[in-house]
């Protein structure tokens, strides 16, 4: 089955559209979404067999985790309540935007959260109200998609819906650090090059353009 195409810039039909995606996540279906950098591919974190689904369609090895896409900071209260200071000056500076923070939770297993910049994905996460896992919408180890026609090209008979807003900001992928007690190591170089890392951390820095 084709996936269904929604056109994200006709105004009259928004709302509408990200309804029926959020109902197509919350049914198991793997949606394609813009974000600020690259399209991504997300399914219902909660179901299972979604997200065999979405490992098998990305061909992704199953010991990559996927990463969970929140609506705004504060929604980091619902997956740990410990963040590290290091973690809370990145959250500051940077969210919304284009960085992913891996966490340790206290049984020692880790979360991958992304506050992203982008009113689509937001809207559909308030929407679905469901926790949204995430990757980039390629297969692995190939360039991700920066627009609906390449997410098509790669998953039309894999997919479910595609959310199309036309080309991303950026065209890179989020930067990816992982935060260790009061350490960070980033995982994947991304938008956020090392150097604002390090002078965030060395200054006070609140905004995305520090």
């Amino acid at each position: 089955m084709t996936a269904i195409t929604l056109n994200m810039k006709d105004a009259n039909a928004y709302k509408r559209n990200i309804k029926m995606a959020a109902n197509a996540l919350i049914s198991g279906k793997i949606v394609a979404f813009p974000t600020e950098t690259v399209y991504g591919l997300g399914v219902c974190a909660d179901n299972h067999t979604a997200m065999d689904n979405l490992y098998s369609v990305k061909q992704r090895p199953r010991d990559k985790r996927l990463s969970i896409m929140i609506s705004s900071p504060d929604e980091i209260a619902r997956y740990t309540k410990h963040v590290p200071p290091i973690a809370e000056k990145f959250i500051s500076a940077y969210w919304p935007g284009p960085l992913t923070i891996i966490l340790e939770l206290e049984d020692g297993s880790t979360v991958g959260l992304r506050n992203p910049d982008n009113r689509v994905i937001r809207d559909l996460i308030n929407t679905a109200e469901i926790p949204i896992a995430s990757t980039s919408a390629n297969i692995s180890g190939e360039a991700p998609a920066i627009d609906a026609q390449q997410v098509i090209n790669n998953f039309s008979e894999k997919i479910d819906v595609v959310l199309d807003d036309g080309y991303t900001e950026s065209g890179k992928p989020s930067t990816i650090v992982k935060i260790r007690d009061n350490a960070y190591k980033i995982i994947r170089h991304g938008v956020i090059e090392e150097e604002r890392l390090k002078r965030c951390l060395n200054e006070n820095c609140f905004s995305i353009g520090s």
